[in-house]
């Protein structure tokens, strides 16, 4: 059983941050152990590669949604997490969102000073590389690659000015303090190719001697000698591995495999370990609970007056040359995310901040047959279209997950209570007015054809929220499921260590104790960031005690 100071479980977007910042001291043995496999497919480095390799069960981890929703709705969902070196930031739209700063003020609420927006902007600043330069906010010279909108068309322009026309201002960077406005989406793209965070902070790490990095390790349990932890016990293939941590055990496996290690190791609801047969090391009856997520809902139009939008760049003739394209130059409609053009917008009368995410762009997708699948099928439509993804900021529903039994590959049980919450009911039917009230602006009067979702008899209140409950999907930005705070009941304390137990901490999403105002790969890097330095800190005051 081979000894390391420390080992991280996850090599994903904080978890590679972590290998990075802890192994630079040459004194510090650490391993990082990663279920997925290496990232050595080319289409990780393109960016619209995404499509592919979300399907491929050897990039991602696809987890059933079944909970019935609002209406005796059904709704069959799948959640997708990215599997391989760089987690999901290999495989994500690589939408760069920092939030805004009113969110990491609700962090240092609940869990201390240490997360508040002073201190997380530093930490964004030191990640981020930004091509519009320092102004104060951003950040330059850091490990990852950030651009603006370099890929532009006409329709995209017109979305703009849609919104506008709205009374939106229109924004060079979304990305300021003050969050509301409409533009081109920032990226971690640079040169035209996806900035993971396996390729910034991990690839250069890899070459000291001190990091070890092991892929195709399934980690099931955490061992304890009595209330400390002291190794992990872990699947390779069929061969049983042990591996042990004289320091820390840090999990960074995501907000859906991090409260799932932590059940089957016996921290979590002492009710639920029991009935699974599994010894209770701490009762910790929020572990998998608090489940914040964005949920999301895709409004699209057929396009007219000879506006083509981007569909047929993605079929046939016009995929080889979008192709071409971008290999001879990194440029074109696969240099990009998913959807070019956003907006941060207000549309609870009462919000003070936006409460909105706004996706736009001329792309649609095939829907599945039937009602009861959310999730549109990874093939572009033939005819001209365009879609508004939207997604609401602040949902107040909370949700829960529990594992399924004491077998590490049993199921997830995930539960995401969507729209539980009149809050929640009222803003998803404002969110759908809003954006039909922002496509009826006269810059896209002449190209706007018929609305196919929801469709133009979908008028009532209660018509809104019913497609809502049949349509929407989650945003892949689930937190909270093992928060940090200085309430007993928080999992972790203010500086991520496992509460009831020593040697333990959780460093991704899951200890993220509300929700931000965006996308969570830049967020969930500068929190590996950030927990680097409080991790390196403890050290030092534990070796000059």
């Amino acid at each position: 059983m081979e000894t390391f100071d420390y080992i991280i479980v996850g090599a994903g977007s904080a978890g590679c941050v972590l290998a990075d910042r802890l192994s630079r001291d040459p004194a510090n043995r650490v391993l990082l152990l990663e279920a997925g496999g290496e990232d050595r497919s080319y289409l990780i480095g393109v960016p619209k590669g995404f499509s592919k390799l979300v399907l491929d069960p050897a990039h991602a981890w696809h987890y059933a949604v079944g909970q019935p929703r609002g209406n005796g709705v059904d709704v069959k969902e799948s959640w997708v997490r990215g599997r391989g070196l760089g987690g999901s930031s290999s495989i994500n739209g690589m939408i760069y969102v920092r939030g805004q700063p009113e969110d990491y003020e609700e962090w240092a609420r609940r869990a201390g000073p240490e997360w508040s927006w002073d201190a997380m902007k530093q930490a964004f600043r030191a990640i981020e590389d930004h091509e519009l330069g320092d102004d104060g906010v951003r950040g330059v010279g850091g490990p990852v690659g950030i651009s603006v909108g370099h890929f532009r068309y006409p329709l995209a322009e017109r979305l703009i000015a849609a919104g506008e026309q709205m009374g939106l201002a229109r924004k060079d960077d979304l990305n300021r303090e003050d969050q509301e406005g409409v533009g081109y989406f920032s990226h971690n793209i640079k040169g035209g190719r996806r900035q993971s965070a396996s390729r910034t902070f991990l690839k250069a790490a890899r070459g000291r001697p001190n990091l070890t990095v092991r892929t195709g390790v399934m980690v099931d349990r955490i061992a304890f000698d009595a209330r400390r932890a002291a190794r992990v016990a872990c699947r390779i293939g069929e061969r049983r591995v042990r591996f042990a941590a004289s320091r820390e055990i840090v999990v960074s496996a995501s907000a859906l495999q991090s409260p799932k290690l932590l059940q089957l190791s016996g921290i979590g609801p002492g009710a639920l370990l029991r009935h699974h047969g599994i010894p209770v090391v701490h009762d910790s009856p929020d572990v998998g609970g608090h489940l914040l997520e964005h949920l999301g809902f895709t409004l699209t139009h057929r396009l007219k007056g000879g506006e083509r939008g981007l569909n047929h760049r993605f079929r046939g003739l016009g995929l080889a040359g979008s192709i071409l394209q971008y290999l001879a130059f990194h440029s074109g409609p696969l240099s990009s995310g998913p959807l070019e053009v956003g907006a941060f917008v207000k549309v609870d009368p009462a919000a003070t901040r936006p409460d909105v995410q706004l996706y736009l762009g001329g792309a649609t997708m095939v829907r599945p047959e039937g009602e009861n699948v959310a999730n549109p099928l990874p093939v572009v439509e033939r005819q001209p279209g365009m879609s508004v993804y939207a997604q609401m900021l602040r949902l107040t529903s909370e949700g829960g997950l529990a594992i399924g039994g004491p077998d590490p590959d049993a199921p997830l049980d995930i539960r995401p209570n969507w729209l539980t919450t009149e809050h929640d009911r009222s803003l998803a039917v404002a969110m759908l007015k809003y954006i039909r009230a922002y496509l009826a602006r006269p810059a896209l009067a002449d190209i706007l054809g018929e609305e196919v979702l929801p469709g133009a008899d979908v008028q009532s209140d209660e018509d809104i929220l019913d497609m809502v409950y049949r349509s929407a999907t989650c945003g892949t930005h689930a937190v909270g499921t093992c928060r940090m705070g200085r309430d007993e009941n928080a999992v972790l304390d203010e500086r991520l260590r496992v509460r009831g137990v020593e040697g333990l901490r959780v460093v991704d999403c899951s200890a993220m104790p509300a929700l931000v105002s965006g996308n969570t790969n830049g967020p969930a890097m500068a929190l590996g960031w950030r927990a680097s330095d409080l991790i390196l800190e403890d050290a030092r005051l534990r070796n000059a005690a």
